[in-house]
Parts: C-alpha cells; structure tokens; sequence
C-alpha cells in the first residue's frame, strides 16, 4: 500500500484505463494502450501492470479504487476530480457504495481540502463499509478474470491497511490548513460525541500527532530555554513568563486535539505532561525560594488554562493557583505596610518605645489610603507586646489612644469598640500602678482615682466614685484610713486584669479577641504545673502558664522522636489535648515572660522528659 498521500488518479485501474474484470491479456493490450497515450510514465505504468497482475496487490488496488461504480458513474467521478468541485463530488457521492465514496472523500482530503464535514462524511463512510458485500462484488469479477478468490481474513487486513492510508491522509490534509489545530479539535470533538470507538479516529489523530512533533519539539525547546533564562537572579521574570504562556497557547493551538481524544480514552497525553512538569518546578521555584508569588501565580493560571485535560494535575493546578493566590495578595499586602511592620517590629526592642515615629508611620500608612483595620492592628500587636512582655501600660496606652484620636482614618464599628476597651484596660493598668505608688498621699490618689473615671464605665466607675469622695472628704481622719485603704484595695483587686489579648497568627488577620476581668488566684509554689481545663480565652494561673510552656516544648522535642505509625498517633493525641487547654489563654503581666526564662532553665529537663515519654510507648 502507498506510504503518500492517498491520490485516486495514481490508482492502477486509473493508470491502465482498466477495470475489475479485466484479465492478464486485457491488461496486456491496456498496458500497450497508456504507453501510447504517453499520460503516465513507463514506471509508472509498469508498476500498475505488476499491481493488477499480483493477487495480493491486485486485492490493494481493487479496494481503493471505486468499486461498484459504472463505467459511467466512474468516469463522472474522475471528472469532478479533474474540475476540483468538492461540493458536486460529495453530492453526487451521497449515494455511492461505502468504499468507494471513502475512497472518493480521502482523495479530497489528501491534496488539502479536507474540512469538518468532509471529514465526517468519510468516517460515516467507513462506519457503514459492509464487508461481506465487498467481498462479494470483489470474488463475483476476479471468476470472471481469473484470478484467484479472496480469502474473508484477506479482505479484513486490506482494509485495515487501506482505512490507515485514509486516515494518514486526512491527517496531512488537516496539517496543510492555517490553523490545523482549531479544525482537528473541532473533528475530533465531535465524533468522540458520534462515535467515540472509531478505529478510524484512532488512527486520524494518531497520524495527527506524528505530524505535529516537530512544531512541539520546537516549543518544547524554546520552553527548556525560557525555564534556564529564569533560572539566573536578574532575570525579567515578568517577561519570561508571558514568553512561557504564549508558548503554551502555541503549543495547545496544536496539541489540544491529541489531549482530548486521551483523556477520553481515560489516559494523559504524555508530552503535555512532561510540560507541565518541567513549568511547574519552575512555578515551585518562584514561590518557594524566590518569594516571587505573582509570576509564579501568573505560569500556574497558564497551565491550568492549557492542561485542563490532565486530570491528575488540574486538581494540584487548582490548588497552586489558589495558594499562589494568598501569597500575592499577602506579599503585596506585606509590601503596602512594610514601612509600619519593620517600624513596630523594631519598636519591640527599643526602650524607650519610639511612639511618635510609630504613630507618624502609621498616619502616612493610612494616609496612602491603606486599608484601615490592618493598620490598626498592627499598631495594636505592638501596644499588647509592649504591656503583656514588657510590662509598660502606659506607653501601650499611649499607642492605641494616638491611633483612636487620629482624624484621618477610623476603625471599623467592631473593631473600634474593641480598641475603645483595650485602650481602657491599658489606662486601668497604668493608673493602677500610679495609684499603689501613691500610697499615702491623699492628694495624688485624689488625682490618680479622677484620671481613672475617664475611661471607667457600670459598676467599676461607680466604685471608683465611691472612693475618690471618700479620698476628697475633708473630715478624714485616722479611723477612716483603713476603711479608705480597704476601698482601694478593693478597687485593685477589681482591676488585676487578663491583659493578654490573643495574638493574630499573621498580619493580614489580626482576629485577638476582647480583654477581660480576672479573678485574682494564690500563688503557686515556684516550680509546680497544673494542667488547666479544656477551653478557650480562660486566665491561667502561674501553675497553668508553666504547664503550657514546658509542654509545649516537650512536644517539640517528641516531634522529632516519632517514626512508627504508633507513635504518630500518640502524640497527634499529646497535640490535640494540648490544644484544647493551651491553644488560647490569658495571663497576668509578667507571669509568661517569666515562665518562659524558667523553661530556658529547664530546656535538658524538657528534653529529657520528651525522650522518657516516647520510650514509655
């Protein structure tokens, strides 16, 4: 069978002017006829003659040529070839025999008029060859020429042979269009919708894909080129990734067709794969080691774009972009308060704190339309840092009331009321302090008790009330003193407060919640730990604090230390109790500051214990 495209007017019986019941001598005379004519070269004609004679090719020829035309059916055809007119031709091929309109249609196809529909005229043609009735028509005239009968296997291998050329054909067809890509998928789509187990689409797109390894090899190429350009540090990332995704549309223009027709057969296209692989290591890159989330966000959405059709990676696409996603919204976020987060940052090593260079920076922040809460919150991470860890309320104070009174931006409602009641817990913790120092002078009390009606509010300011018209009276006198001392007592036992807020886990949430009253609690001795209850926002005790911290760091130690299934599971118990009780609390100033020197003490002790735990599994 011919390795070229398939061409009726190369055929034999074309060549010789003969038809099927022509014997060896009719052949012989026709042979002398076309030598004459001088139409078709001597080998050409030699070659015919060989094909017709040979029982086996003469079986090629037969089958791809017209068989069950007329004589004047087959001139007609012949005709319309010559004229090039492909709507006559398939019109007055309508109701031709199957082979022969296949033959007829894959003519078309192979010199570059193929389209969509004269492409599913020739796989309906295939779709309703009858074999049987070939074979028939095929025995009926090789009696009347002599030549010997066909053998039923002999007629199914031909024709498998011929339905290769037709689709080879039709594949070099499509390859010759502007865009062949956009017209195989058209094709391609809709008879995997008619007839998904074609023999003949199997073999079209296989052919479709030899052809087009060279273009893919080249994007290929030109791919590998962009991932090493990318690789150096000073690379125009933003450049080379719009060269990558203009190379995956390149290659899907040509690719696509082959994908889909995999992915129905339930298998991936292994080139495209291997594409994806090589740009998406380049994508983890970006994110992971070079912190470039926008260009990395930018490759995945391309590939996700051009390989929907891999099933086993559109999922793990999904998931980078939606990551890649919060990274750059995250990053950019970083990049718009960087100057507030560096300068809260170092404030937190700073004594005295730098409260006007913070608030200025914070006020420029806002300033540049920035989003408010954020902001806000930043400043307020740091006023929690500098009361809770270092234990000075009154610039803490300081910070959250300078960005409350601020005019150029305001809080959220919510977050507004919960800046409003810190600021008032960070005022209780400075003046209380002012007051215990006062003790003694009436007079400084006096004061001390009025700064502290400012913020107080309920019950609380009724008491503090109550006690500076106690402390204003004029007729104290030495038997009121320990009843104006047990007031103020009272008052300070009221105000030992939770002041740890909880922490945001990173900057762009900055979810703590509300402070509390604290009931005071004994003191425990100085190096016992109890484990506290399971719950969220409770106060612990010094006892409690110390079992969060040692356990804690326990835990670390124990992660290391874990390798059978077994031990994975215990501590993923050792985890989930630790987190019920020590997740989230409040303490004391002071309280986990120290109990963490304490853990620094203890750290072999710690480490110890953690080894004793994991051997006792």
């Amino acid at each position: 069978m011919s390795t070229g495209p398939f061409d009726l007017t190369t055929r034999a019986f074309n060549v010789l002017k003969a038809d099927y019941v022509s014997n060896r001598s009719d052949i012989a005379e026709l042979v002398e006829d076309a030598e004459f004519d001088e139409v078709f070269d001597p080998q050409e004609i030699q070659r015919a003659q060989q094909s017709l004679l040979a029982p086996n090719t003469r079986l090629e020829q037969e089958i791809s040529w017209l068989p069950e035309l007329s004589q004047a059916q087959t001139s007609n055809v012949l005709n319309l070839i010559a004229s090039g007119d492909l709507e006559a031709l398939i019109e007055s091929s309508k109701h031709a025999p199957e082979l022969a309109k296949a033959n007829i249609l894959a003519h078309f196809a192979g010199t570059g008029n193929v389209n969509d529909s004269l492409f599913h005229a020739l796989v309906a043609a295939w779709d309703e060859i009858d074999q049987a009735t070939l074979l028939s028509f095929i025995n009926e005239n090789r009696l009347s020429a002599g030549f010997p009968r066909v053998e039923n296997r002999q007629m199914y291998n031909a024709l498998k042979e011929l339905e290769k050329l037709h689709a080879r054909s039709a594949a070099e067809g499509i390859w010759t269009l502007d865009r062949p890509g956009e017209a195989m998928d058209w094709i391609v789509e809709a008879e995997l919708r008619r007839q998904p187990s074609s023999s003949f689409l199997e073999q079209f797109v296989r052919n479709y894909d030899t052809l087009s390894e060279p273009d893919l090899a080249r994007i290929s190429d030109e791919i590998d080129k962009v991932i090493s350009d990318a690789e150096n540090t000073d690379a125009d990332l933003e450049a080379l990734v719009t060269q990558a995704s203009d190379l995956l549309v390149r290659w899907d223009d040509v690719n696509q067709p082959v994908q889909v027709y995999e992915q129905h057969q339930g298998h991936e296209e292994g080139r495209s794969k291997r594409i994806y692989e090589k740009l998406r290591s380049l994508c983890l890159d970006l994110a992971n080691n070079r912190n470039e989330f926008a260009e990395a966000r930018r490759l995945s959405e391309a590939l996700l774009r051009t390989f929907p059709e891999l099933e086993s990676v559109a999922e793990v696409l999904k998931g980078d972009v939606a990551q890649l996603e919060t990274l750059d919204e995250q990053q950019k976020l970083h990049q718009e308060y960087k100057a507030l987060i560096d300068a809260c940052e170092a404030a937190k090593t700073k004594v005295p704190t730098p409260v006007s260079t913070v608030l200025k920076i914070f006020k420029d922040t806002v300033s540049r339309g920035a989003d408010d809460p954020i902001a806000f919150n930043i400043v307020r991470d740091l006023a929690l840092h500098i009361n809770n860890d270092c234990n000075d309320p009154q610039t803490a104070f300081k910070l959250l009331d300078g960005v409350l009174t601020f005019s150029g931006a305001r809080p959220s409602q919510e977050l507004g009321k919960t800046l409003e009641e810190e600021r008032a817990v960070l005022h209780r913790n400075w003046k209380m302090n002012e007051l215990e120092k006062n003790s003694g002078n009436l007079t400084g009390m006096s004061e001390t008790v009025g700064d502290l009606l400012k913020y107080a509010s309920g019950s609380e300011r009724a008491e503090l009330q109550q006690l500076k018209a106690k402390l204003d009276r004029k007729r104290f006198g030495k038997k009121l003193k320990w009843g104006i001392y047990a007031s103020i007592a009272a008052v300070i036992g009221f105000f030992v407060i939770a002041d740890e807020m909880d922490r945001p886990s990173s900057r762009s949430t900055y979810q703590p919640s509300s402070p509390s009253v604290a009931t005071p609690t004994p003191a425990p001795s100085a190096s016992a730990e109890a484990r506290p209850p399971v719950g969220q926002g409770l106060t612990f005790n010094r006892s409690q604090i110390r079992y969060c911290v040692f356990q804690g760091q326990r835990l670390e130690t124990i992660r290391t230390l874990t390798n059978t299934n077994y031990q994975i599971d215990r501590f993923n118990e050792l985890i989930a109790d630790f987190n019920s009780r020590c997740s989230n609390y409040r303490y004391r100033s002071g309280a986990l500051s120290s109990v963490q020197r304490e853990a620094r003490e203890k750290a072999a002790e710690l480490r110890a214990d953690a080894r004793r735990i994991v051997s006792s599994w």
